[in-house]
């Protein structure tokens, strides 16, 4: 599927609402039908409600700091999802080289409205990199420039804003056919549902266009000819999507932090101004899903909290979870969309976690959403998440690495003592690191600063050292591939 919808489709569209009439019907493909809950009653009286969920994740090793690391890799995006270098043409530069505190995950925008109407959008990040976003923008700052992102250190972070300009907003009950046929109205159905948007390919970002959000039509008009190539390469055409996509990575400060000692116990500090509210921690170790409640804790204050230890299933925590988000402000639907797009991250992965309601405060004051004329309401819950490397787990990564030291000094030994005089012994990266993916290289810095062993300091160096050169590997190899696509 093309990321622009096709001349045909699009003539097929207008006819559907211009031509043959239109009424309120049930039964769209992928598309939920209005049901007489809080999303139908919030758009039904004329106004403008704009809701926001997304994550920002943080790092940090037993002593609470918050570490540097890389962002989760672009291919776990679907592949109509622009990022800063595609928006230009440069579809194989991603953002794996840059390393921050923060990573701002999946902010979805929707609008409910009742009516169409057109609205100006744009939204700021002071203190980060706007990195990924659909539809395609109409601007965004710092404009790219591809020599600054091949730099060894990559863009600057700071002062980022994506503008998508003049935006339409299409009630799903203005695509709903009239026709007399039923069968016929129900293929018509199907066909908008499922073809109006890019396909997915079965990405779990999918999940969330499964509300009674309002779609999001963009028309990007061909740019004048300009001397800079890049103009030429801009996106044009039309895109339609349920919502607002965007991503990106930060250097600010979060309002918590958690500590860990070998007593098992967790500290959290909240640094800020408001209440921390709706707090969990939970480990998955193997297969076996531990959680512990954090009750609210006031602004400047500290709780003690055991480290995770009553069992949980999965559909339990996951349910645990919906309600907060509910409680918080988003409906239903928009809950469990995003429960449903990060199952497997929030709760497969390996680790200790603990998630937090991030004060709206917080999120405007940081990530600045500007939506004009002003929506009669704008709600933004996002979910703050902390990875926690324990004392305990700290330990335990630092005897992996010593065993790893010991392996290769063997092996070095036993080619000396075969008359090799310059034995070369590869670096073997872990299973337990390659398994922590974004986070080893952080857990590794950390695992340097905890350990007194010169022997373990050493072989941390050498293991991020490997990992650098896989990363390598993997953008020529990337490179080639779209080169190769193109």
């Amino acid at each position: 599927m093309s990321r622009r919808i096709s001349c045909r489709m699009l003539v097929a569209l207008m006819l559907l609402v211009s031509g043959i009439g239109l009424r309120p019907t049930s039964g769209l493909a992928q598309v939920s039908p209005p049901t007489e809950d809080s999303n139908t009653h919030a758009a039904s009286t004329g106004k403008l409600i704009v809701h926001e969920w997304g994550t920002f994740t943080t790092f940090s090793g037993s002593n609470g700091v918050h570490l540097d690391f890389r962002p989760l890799r672009d291919q776990e995006l679907p592949h109509f999802v622009f990022d800063r270098a595609s928006q230009h043409g440069y579809h194989w530069l991603g953002k794996g080289r840059l390393k921050t505190r923060v990573r701002m995950e999946t902010p979805i925008t929707y609008f409910y409205t009742d009516e169409e109407r057109k609205i100006h959008v744009d939204v700021e990040f002071p203190h980060g990199l706007l990195t990924e976003f659909y539809p395609p923008v109409r601007s965004q700052s710092p404009p790219f420039d591809e020599t600054i992102a091949m730099s060894a250190e990559g863009e600057p972070i700071g002062n980022a804003k994506l503008d998508w300009g003049e935006i339409t907003l299409i009630p799903t009950a203005n695509l709903r056919p009239a026709v007399s046929d039923p069968h016929t109205a129900r293929l018509l159905g199907e066909c908008l549902a499922t073809r109006i948007y890019p396909d997915a390919d079965g990405n779990h970002y999918d999940a969330a266009r499964h509300t009674d959000s309002a779609l999001v039509h963009i028309r990007l008009n061909p740019v004048e000819p300009q001397a800079d190539s890049m103009a030429s390469r801009a996106p044009t055409g039309d895109y339609f999507e349920k919502f607002l996509f965007y991503r990106g990575i930060g250097k600010f400060d979060v309002p918590v932090t958690v500590t860990s000692n070998n007593e098992r116990t967790l500290k959290v500090t909240n640094h800020g101004k408001e209440v921390l509210r709706g707090a969990i921690v939970y480990r998955m170790h193997g297969e076996t899903l531990t959680y512990g409640m954090v009750p609210d804790i006031q602004a400047g204050e500290t709780v003690s909290v055991a480290e995770p230890h009553r069992p949980i299933d999965l559909d339990t925590l996951s349910e645990l979870m919906r309600q907060e988000l509910v409680d918080a402000g988003l409906y239903e639907k928009e809950a469990t969309a995003m429960i449903r797009t990060w199952a497997s991250s929030w709760f497969m992965e390996q680790g200790t976690r603990m998630f937090y309601l991030v004060p709206q405060a917080v999120t405007d004051r940081e990530l600045p959403l500007h939506v004009s004329p002003r929506p009669d309401e704008i709600l933004r819950v996002m979910v703050g998440r902390v990875e926690i490397m324990s004392a305990a787990e700290e330990q335990r990564l630092i005897l992996v690495v010593k065993q790893a030291a010991e392996q290769r000094t063997n092996e070095m030994n036993q080619q000396l003592a075969q008359g090799i005089e310059h034995p070369v012994v590869p670096i073997i990266v872990p299973d337990e690191f390659r398994d922590l993916g974004r986070l080893a290289e952080p857990a590794l810095h950390r695992l340097r600063e905890v350990s007194r062993e010169t022997l373990v300091r050493d072989e941390a160096d050498a293991i991020l050292a490997q990992l650098a050169r896989d990363r390598e590997v993997e953008e020529i190899q990337a490179r080639e591939a779209a080169q190769a696509s193109n």
